[in-house]
């Protein structure tokens, strides 16, 4: 444990020291909310989240959000009111953004905001959202009032809508858990979205309607005004969580109808392995290989492919880009060249014009040229024993608004860092996903529904030239490189991306690629990265493990899991003469397990991180505890075997 000494836990659980904004508590009477940098967060009435969080963000001509400057701050906190005055500068001072916060022990709560121009500003959006939860929310009605003074009667949609959800919005009412919640908006035209299409946990109403032009410009000396206000009003109707936490429940397994998702392992050009890290590769023993290729790299990711699997078993999945300037069949016929070169048999194939990986409006326009339907026959001819795939090789939105047709699976990726990039707005994008699995299968019907990669990164950006560079490891929006790759944060998400897809028949996802900036096994890249670039040859991220774990669970019967603790999500798997089970502590207290039965235990946290990053047989090598209670710090994860 040398390695740790002197070492801040922050590298350990998020992989950089750079300290999450601060997060401070206010309440006025039964209302309460939070602030973190600049944005609202959980507006509560008695408990009750009625409004996820009411924020200003300023976007560039890519939609990544531009980071702001707190430069003045006036807080008034009493029992009966409170008041938060912040000034924000943003792009060196081009935009001044002064907001205020009022909220009342009377249920009425009022934000404002004032954007001043410096000089010319270009940006896609600036001014409020507010995002809805989705508990007590998702499918309840909705009244919308319009500019005219005309009134809608709808609904919060049940499943995820590939469209705007309202539109010329001045008003709007609801009710969340039995509280009447009234929202009015002035000084622009507002819109509504399901932001559940990014696996965000909200709706969302913001300003600007995305049929105006973008990106658009301010100019020097122009000023902006806003202004959101909410009543709520009632008590709540449905029971709310004890205050005091009690003794946790034993942990109960049942059996299900599903299997747990085979594991696959993302490859690309830029992340291939090296003949060094072929060995923790076959450690890992993927079920799949996902290979991301043109015909341009084809040859080089096959051979490398044929390295890794070797004698395995491990399936091979293509997902080819065409060129817009190649012709398909030629295209794919050298792709198919490529893999009997290398002597892999091909399981599966998706194939995918380049202009698809951009993101377009339900109603366009579309572009140009071959659509991804029109691929198919192409496919067959140059792999006719694979089954072949339809759906994006970007995120669920663009699957929504492009759905498939004829194939044999339907598959998307996904990444948690889109719209935010804080540490709860990635935590809370689990239970986004968990409404992006059950509209991504209804729309799959009988066909398989097969996850490309699932992480917190961007693997690409379909909104805009390209995805954020992030050299200095930053928790930004819309990059690759999160640094949180590297920690304890990411271990503990992915359980929560696998325990996501409970009741959804997922039959494989990719949580990781080998090396990169989506990788599992630490190799140098052009950003620093603490902990480990003195450390031994053979170093793995906490991820590793995690991911190692689940591909000895993935197609085996699942069990789901029911009355765990607070924070803690879990995948369970019976087998023939034991059951695996893998939990995650996702909240930031120390949470408890009471199992049934004695177990075999390894405790991946804290105090075993040094271990386990050196050691890439972690899971076999060290000490099992054996015991019933599991006790789990924030961001920790248990390896569980049980004797059945």
């Amino acid at each position: 444990m040398v390695l740790m000494a002197g070492k801040p836990d922050s590298l350990i659980h998020f992989g950089t020291a750079e300290p999450p904004p601060a997060d401070r508590a206010f309440s006025a009477g039964p209302l309460s909310l939070h602030i973190s940098d600049g944005a609202i967060r959980h507006i509560c009435w008695h408990g009750v989240e009625v409004v996820r969080g009411v924020a200003c963000p300023i976007r560039d001509a890519n939609w990544a959000t531009h980071a702001s400057v707190l430069v003045e701050e006036g807080i008034t906190d009493t029992l009966e009111e409170l008041e938060i005055t912040q000034v924000r500068l943003v792009a060196d001072g081009a935009l001044r953004v002064k907001l205020i916060f009022k909220g009342s022990s009377d249920g009425t709560f009022r934000a404002t905001a004032e954007m001043s121009a410096s000089r010319e500003f270009l940006t896609n959006r600036a001014g409020f959202t507010l995002l809805h939860p989705l508990h007590d929310v998702v499918g309840t009605p909705l009244r919308i009032t319009h500019s005219d003074g005309s009134v809608t009667a709808s609904q919060f949609p049940s499943l995820i809508s590939p469209d705007q959800v309202a539109g010329d919005i001045v008003g709007l009412r609801h009710s969340v858990g039995g509280i009447d919640t009234q929202i009015v908006f002035r000084g622009e035209v507002f819109e509504m979205e399901d932001q559940r299409n990014w696996s965000d946990a909200s709706f969302k109403t913001y300003c600007r309607p995305l049929s105006l032009p973008r990106p658009y410009h301010l100019h020097a000396g122009d000023v902006l005004r806003q202004e959101i206000q909410i009543r709520v009003q009632g008590t709540p109707s449905g029971k709310l969580p004890a205050a005091n936490a009690t003794c946790p429940a034993a942990l109960d397994l049942k059996a299900g109808t599903e299997m747990v998702p085979r594991l696959a392992v993302v490859m690309e050009d830029g992340a291939i392995p090296d003949h060094r890290v072929h060995r923790l590769c076959g450690l890992m023993n993927p079920a799949i290989l996902q290979l991301r290729v043109t015909p341009e790299t084809a040859p080089a990711m096959c051979d490398s492919a044929r390295s890794i699997i070797a004698d395995s078993p491990a399936e091979i999945e293509l997902e080819i880009v065409v060129p817009s300037t190649d012709d398909p069949q030629a295209a794919l016929s050298r792709v198919a060249t490529a893999c009997k070169n290398a002597s892999l048999a091909v399981a599966r194939v998706l194939a995918l014009p380049e202009s698809y990986l951009h993101s377009y409006q339900p109603a366009g326009p579309w572009p140009s040229g071959p659509q991804p339907q029109d691929l198919g026959k192409y496919v067959r001819a140059s792999f006719p024993a694979a089954g072949i795939g339809g759906g994006v090789l970007t995120y669920f939105p663009e699957l929504n608004r492009c759905r498939p047709d004829h194939c044999d699976y339907v598959t998307h990726g996904s990444t948690a860092i889109t719209h935010a990039a804080d540490d709860i707005s990635v935590m809370e994008s689990l239970e986004g996903l968990s409404h992006v699995f059950k509209s991504a299968r209804a729309l799959a019907k009988e066909r398989d529904y097969r996850l490309g990669l699932t992480a917190i990164g961007m693997r690409s950006n379909p909104y805009g030239a390209s995805v954020v560079e992030n050299l200095q490891q930053s928790r930004i929006a819309m990059v690759r490189a999160d640094p949180r790759q590297r920690g304890l944060f990411a271990a503990a998400w992915a359980v929560g991306a696998v325990a996501a897809t409970d009741g959804h028949n997922v039959s494989s996802m990719a949580l990781s690629a080998f090396v990169g900036p989506f990788g599992i096994i630490h190799r140098p890249q052009a950003w620093a990265q603490p902990l480990y670039q003195q450390g031994a040859v053979d170093m793995v991220y906490p991820l590793f493990h995690v991911v190692r774990f689940l591909a000895q669970m993935g197609g085996t019967a699942r069990l789901s899991l029911s009355a765990v603790d607070k924070g803690i999500v879990g995948v369970a798997a019976k087998e023939a003469s034991r059951t695996r089970l893998i939990l995650a502590n996702l909240g930031t207290c120390v949470s408890h397990v009471r199992l049934l039965q004695k177990a075999e235990i390894r405790i991946l946290n804290v105090d075993s991180f040094g271990s386990a990053i050196q050691s890439p047989g972690w899971l076999d090598e060290s000490d099992a505890q054996r015991g019933s209670d599991v006790a789990l710090d924030s961001l920790s994860v248990a390896f569980l075997n049980m004797p059945t």
